[in-house]
């Protein structure tokens, strides 16, 4: 009904597309009082309407799980209005975006908050933010001013989850250093180079920090959210057929309890065109660090940053074939304790209209560790409109 419907409003103008599918996951593990399976309804709208000075963009996703009453929701991540000038535009509303060059994670990445109701691994699954941007389009390049306005608390899932690793006394209300509205504003300049292939970006951050830290309140946890100043950059460079990536940040807290800290992750990803018939192997190595500059302050540990001095090695194969499948797989082996993640997922398109995905995860923790050793298999399928 509802496909029949946008059928029906489609105009030159317009534009619509969406999914609804199913999502179904099993987990081996001897985790006390977690369950072993969980099965949602996953629905996702995205509309366009172009205006004669712009447009107006919409986008929701929606979950309905069995198990999880928790992950019964509606999230309206992108609601905003973009009016266009011949040299640049102006966006109000609600949006996300998306930064960074590495494969597997990205800490520059710092914009919209992660949707931890959603999937706490995905670091694509984020929640939308209020802000205003004016961006600036020269030949080559471009300069962004936004604002955010007000953080977004991290709602999770309920506590027969795998996916959830906090205390029962977690409480998703947030406190903040400053006032909640308090607008994040970040400074951005974007471009590329004719000579080479060099895609390059510098941000600077004054604002609330995208990580936050646990702490007692009462009887209750709960995150706090913090000020800082923030340089990042990020760049791709392709030479045949390979391209190099970085993302570099440093991070100045103004929140006495966190250390200052910078990231830096450099990778590369070198492609074998041809290898199996029409068929393409991409070859993946990243590397990851995170350093605090005053041990005796919250660092890595204590914000559970999983990335703090990480190699990643991975494959991409690309089938090109009329499904547009392809399998992305790796392992991520922590360089401190030696902690592993060992990942593989297959996607591919059935019927022009319906995409599947199958995909496993095996965590191997070692003693001491937050986590405990886990296997997730997870089943998704949709119809794409």
């Amino acid at each position: 009904m509802l496909c029949s419907v946008l059928a029906n409003l489609q105009a030159d103008d317009f534009e619509y597309k969406g999914n609804i599918g199913f999502e179904s996951s099993y987990a081996k593990h001897d985790i006390a009082g977690k369950r072993d399976r969980q099965n949602a309804l996953r629905m996702e709208l995205e509309l366009k309407d172009k205006i004669s000075s712009g447009q107006v963009v919409f986008n929701a996703n929606a979950i309905v799980d069995q198990d999880d009453k928790e992950r019964r929701y509606v999230n309206v991540n992108d609601l905003y209005y973009k009016h266009e000038f011949e040299n640049s535009d102006l966006l109000i509303g609600r949006n996300t975006r998306f930064w960074g060059a590495m494969e597997f994670y990205n800490h520059t990445d710092t914009f919209n908050t992660k949707d931890w109701l959603n999937d706490p691994f995905d670091y694509d699954a984020k929640i939308g933010a209020n802000s205003i941007a004016y961006t600036q389009y020269f030949d080559n390049s471009e300069l962004s001013l936004i604002a955010k306005v007000h953080e977004e608390r991290q709602r999770i899932q309920d506590l027969k989850s795998v996916n959830n690793f906090l205390p029962p006394n977690y409480s998703d209300d947030l406190v903040t250093q400053g006032n909640r509205d308090r607008p994040t504003l970040y400074l951005k300049y974007s471009g590329s180079s004719d000579e080479v292939q060099l895609d390059y970006s510098f941000i600077y951050q004054n604002g609330y920090d995208e990580q936050r830290y646990l702490a007692p309140v009462g009887r209750e946890l709960k995150q706090h959210a913090y000020l800082v100043d923030k340089v990042m950059g990020y760049a791709t460079f392709v030479n045949g057929s390979t391209i190099y990536k970085t993302e570099l940040a440093y991070t100045k807290s103004r929140d006495n309890r966190v250390s200052n800290y910078a990231q830096t992750s450099f990778g590369l990803e070198h492609t074998l065109y041809g290898i199996v018939g029409k068929s393409d192997l991409g070859l993946l190595a990243e590397y990851y660090r995170y350093h605090a500059y005053d041990d005796s302050k919250l660092g890595a540990k204590e914000f559970g940053n999983l990335f703090a001095n990480d190699v990643t090695l991975g494959f991409r194969w690309t089938f090109n074939d009329s499904a547009d499948s392809d399998v992305l797989g790796g392992v991520d082996i922590d360089q401190d304790n030696h902690e592993e993640l060992v990942f593989v997922e297959y996607n591919t398109r059935l019927l022009e209209k319906y995409k599947f995905k199958l995909s496993y995860e095996h965590l191997a923790p070692k003693e001491g560790s937050a986590f405990q050793e886990l296997d997730l298999a997870k089943v998704e399928i949709g119809y794409y409109f």
